[in-house]
């Protein structure tokens, strides 16, 4: 009596339709492996993104070296600020920056290439080019607070306001400014 249910020509068979098997797993295996390999370097690329845009709103920043407002007959309709780029930073276009004044009665926001903020370099010429900011250099930004987009931000005596300036990363530098309620003519450092 003979034990094998399977003849010579049925185990042909059944081998090949394992061989079939086993090629579409190692397809549908390769085709799995394709598109986690593709998803890992979309987040990967997004992630390294994500990372400069957060750096540059960090590190791309400027400082203030100095900062006052010229007050003539109790009112203030200048703010002058001078600045260069934070330790770190890269260059900075100072000319794609833009300066947003916040009172207690107004609130505007200009970019400096709009001419409503004049810029100055280090010698005190007036820049209308393309201004970036390097390692050395400092610009002088005046912004006149009573005039152009700035109309009706003028400070009295006892005012007081936020000048912020962003650069085009997106890093904001704070200036505060606090008219002294007394003062008529003078120069108030901020």
């Amino acid at each position: 009596m003979d034990l094998n249910i399977f003849n010579e020509k049925d185990r042909g068979q059944v081998g090949i339709g394992t061989l079939i098997v086993f090629i579409a797993m190692v397809l549908v295996a390769a085709i799995a492996a394709g598109v986690l390999v593709n998803t890992a370097g979309f987040l990967q690329e997004s992630a390294e993104q994500t990372g400069q845009e957060a750096q540059g709103e960090v590190s791309d920043r400027l400082t203030v070296v100095n900062a006052y407002a010229t007050v003539s007959s109790g009112t203030a309709d200048n703010i002058t600020v001078t600045v260069r780029k934070a330790s770190g930073s890269d260059n900075v276009n100072l000319t794609a920056t833009t300066v947003q004044w916040i009172g207690e009665d107004s609130q505007n926001q200009a970019p400096v290439s709009s001419g409503d903020v004049q810029v100055y370099d280090e010698t005190g010429a007036t820049t209308t080019s393309p201004v970036v900011i390097t390692d050395d250099s400092k610009y002088q930004l005046d912004i006149g607070v009573s005039q152009g987009t700035f109309n009706g931000a003028a400070l009295d005596s006892g005012d007081k306001g936020t000048l912020l300036i962003t650069t085009p990363s997106g890093a904001t530098t704070r200036v505060e400014v606090n008219i002294p309620s007394d003062v008529q003519d003078d120069t108030i450092f901020l």
